[in-house]
């Protein structure tokens, strides 16, 4: 009986074994599959990683960052906070939470973890410069270009571009960040015709920035985020804000789930020459504002 018993513990063993082993080259598959560009087979594969062994941080951190580079920012900050429940020194789980929570307009939540991060570790650079994007779209200029000349300091490449707007912030010109959406625009045409553009402007990364960020803003009728991709530019009109008063409209098309349920495709313009202030397109959400900074 002894023996029998023996035999099956062995065998218990043999399996744990196996399981943890099955994980880790899930895991692994997915590292490369995420390196090679195939998010949703990179996603299954962390799916099946996790579900066989949820006790690994890094697993959990690196599916967030697949969700993040697909949109799903809601989803990736469910996995940061359950990466960093597992290893509360993570600094990068604390960078990456932070940028999930600049995507879904709780920018006092960013500036918390981007502290956080710098917290763990005081040279962390591209904290410094995460943080300082975030106190840029309150034109908070100050505390920003401290934090892209510190980023700098630290070699951070990026900063260098910012640190160099700091230094000639005359010619920064008139900025209107995509901040959030807050009004539903009652015209049904409005952003589906060239006739009726939704018209972001510049930002501090330009107006194709802006672009992008009003399209990241937006949510389906079920709350889920819209795929979208610049096809081209088109429809010339006269503005006084564009290279010899003659602007183009670019053109995005972006899929999106209906309220049945349907998989549907339209085509936004919008013109990054002129401003007005951006509105959510009819029969469309927003993510919900969360928080300012003060």
């Amino acid at each position: 009986m002894s023996k029998f018993i023996s035999v099956l513990f062995g065998l218990s063993v043999c399996l744990s074994v196996m399981a943890q082993e099955n994980g880790e080259f899930y895991y692994k598959q997915g590292l490369e599959k995420a390196e090679a560009g195939d998010l949703e087979r990179a996603l299954e594969l962390f799916d099946k990683s996790i579900s066989i062994k949820g006790d690994e941080y890094v697993a959990w951190y690196n599916r967030a960052i697949v969700k993040t580079m697909m949109g799903h920012y809601e989803d990736a900050l469910v996995d940061l906070e359950q990466t960093i429940k597992l290893n509360p020194a993570y600094k990068k789980a604390y960078l990456n939470r932070g940028t999930a929570k600049r995507h879904l307009t709780d920018y006092g939540g960013a500036i918390l973890d981007y502290a956080r991060a710098i917290q763990l570790d005081s040279a962390y650079g591209e904290a410094y410069y995460d943080r300082g994007l975030v106190y840029e779209l309150f034109d908070k200029m100050d505390m920003a270009c401290n934090d892209f000349i510190k980023a700098k300091e630290l070699t951070f490449a990026k900063a260098d571009e910012r640190v160099n707007a700091c230094l000639n912030i005359a010619k920064r010109g008139e900025l209107h960040p995509v901040v959030w959406l807050t009004k539903t625009s009652a015209n049904r045409l409005y952003g589906f015709s060239s006739d009726h553009p939704v018209k972001v402007g510049n930002g501090p990364d330009g107006g194709t920035a802006n672009e992008r960020a009003y399209l990241e803003l937006l949510r389906d009728a079920k709350g889920k985020p819209v795929h979208y991709e610049k096809i081209g530019t088109c429809c010339g009109y006269k503005s006084d804000n564009a290279p010899k008063g003659l602007a183009l409209l670019d053109r995005y098309q972006m899929i999106f789930t209906n309220a049945d349920g349907e998989q549907k495709t339209v085509y936004v313009y919008f013109s990054f020459y002129d401003y007005d202030e951006p509105q959510i397109l009819f029969g469309f959400n927003t993510v919900k504002q969360i928080s300012t900074i003060h």
